[in-house]
Order: C-alpha cells, then structure tokens, then sequence
C-alpha cells in the first residue's frame, strides 16, 4: 500500500509496467501532495481533527477547495496519508534504535544473551513510547483512528492505510519478543499476540499523560514504565534486571531523540 492509492489517480497503470523516471508534471504533481500533506499536519496540529476540513485546509494553501480533490478522495484518505507517513518514520526509528542497541551491548560487553535481547525488546518498545516526547503531532496522528473510541476514520481506509504497515512494524517488535522466548529470557507464548498487548497497554497509559499537569506522578512515561515491566515479569522475565535494563535503554532513546529530527509543527509552536 502506498499514498498513492488513497489519492485520486492521474492514470492507470499496468501491473506489468516498469518503473519509470517521473515526468516534470509527475514531479510538480508529487511535490504539490507533499505541500498539502505538510500544511495539513500543521493545521491538526495547531487545531485538531474537529477543525481539520477539506475547506478550511483548501484556505490555508489558498487553493480551491475543489483542486484538493484532484489530489486526495477527501479528508479521510489525507489523514490516512499522513498517518502512512508517521508509520514510515517509526520504521526508521526502530532501524536506528536497533543499531544503538546493538552497539551498546557491544561496547559494554557486561550483558548475557538474556539481558541482551531483552534490551532489544525494550529500546523497540520504548521508541513507540517517545513519540509523545519527540513528534507529538505524529503521537496524535496515529491516536487518531487507534486510540480514540470514536469511529473517526472509514474502515476501509484504515485497513487500506494503516493496518498493513502498522502490522509490520509490529512484527518487528515481535521478532525481538520471539528471540527473548527462544534464550530463555521470557516464557514461550505467542509473540505478536504479545506485542499487540504492549502496544495496547502503552498507547492506553500515553494517553493519561496530559494528567501530569496535575500530578506529576501520573506523567505517562513513569506509569509506561510500570506497565511494561509487569507485563515482562508476567511473561517470565527476571524483574531484579528489568530496571536496568530499562535505565540503558532510556540511554539508547535520548540518543535517537537528540538524532530524530524535531517535529517540524512542534518547533513552530
């Protein structure tokens, strides 16, 4: 699946077609999607999905609002668009997480096979955990059609959006679930089921987090923290080393939050 499914189509194509170099006006017709997808990040921002509209962001670009939809199929499938997007960073963000875990470990040279792996799982775990911190507004974007209890996206552009890509970052996280079972360091049991569960219970707790103003001990990364730890005990692992471990993977997140690029709508706020 890619953005160019949820937009309207310019012309067909072939199964059977070879990629070609883009066309200048394949070129200003991509560049003219990315103008929209960024001022539409700005303004879900700035106001939220109530305010996000086709005409309020046709004004903020000064369009019409009918030349959006020679672009997009309407509201939905833009924000399954830039959902797609937060998917594609979050990918890249396991990737580097993953080398600094694996650097680490190597540099230290003081943590067994268990440790190590469950290391892994945390650092995964936890870059899902610091978007709040690091992008909000793609925190947000993702809640969106996942962690709100209103239907606010049609089935069928979630499913064609962000249930694939999503599915396979998951994966990721389970492959590291998986290896914790195979040394020991967890209990046999189904890993995506698993992941699926911490990704649930984190999303849940992420989103007590605006709570903290009240009460800093119910900041969301304190109450994330619990969370994974006793599910990890739960699932078999030594709770003497989950803090720790969690201590050097809080190490590995900094790094990639000083390397992640700051959230473009946040620095503008």
């Amino acid at each position: 699946m890619n953005v160019s499914q949820l937009m309207t189509s310019s012309s067909p194509t072939s199964p059977n077609d070879s990629p070609k170099e883009p066309t200048r006006r394949e070129r200003r017709r991509q560049e003219t999607i990315e103008r929209i997808l960024d001022a539409a990040m700005r303004l879900m921002a700035e106001q939220g999905y109530e305010a996000f509209t086709i005409a309020r962001l046709a004004g903020d670009l000064n369009y019409a609002v009918g030349a959006l939809y020679r672009y997009f199929k309407g509201k939905d499938a833009i924000l399954a668009a830039l959902q797609l997007r937060v998917v594609d960073q979050i990918g890249v963000d396991f990737r580097t997480a993953a080398a600094e875990a694996d650097a680490l470990i190597a540099r230290e040279g003081d943590l067994g096979e268990a440790d190590a792996v469950l290391l892994r799982v945390l650092c995964a775990i936890g870059v899902y955990e610091s978007l709040i911190e690091r992008q909000p507004t793609h925190f947000k974007l993702l809640g969106l059609s996942l962690g709100d209890p209103r239907e606010l996206l049609a089935h069928e552009v979630v499913d064609m959006g962000i249930l694939p890509p999503l599915r396979k970052l998951l994966g990721h996280v389970a492959e590291q679930v998986q290896a914790a079972s195979k040394v020991g360091a967890l209990e046999e049991g189904d890993a995506f089921r698993r992941v699926v569960v911490l990704w649930g219970s984190v999303q849940g707790v992420m989103q007590l987090d605006k709570l903290r103003r009240f009460d800093a001990e119910l900041a969301g990364q304190a109450m994330t923290a619990d969370v994974v730890r006793g599910l990890l005990v739960g699932w078999g692992a030594d709770g003497s080393r989950i803090g720790e471990l969690q201590r050097r993977a809080a190490g590995v997140l900094e790094k990639l939050s000083r390397e992640t690029l700051l959230d473009p709508v946040a620095a503008e706020a």
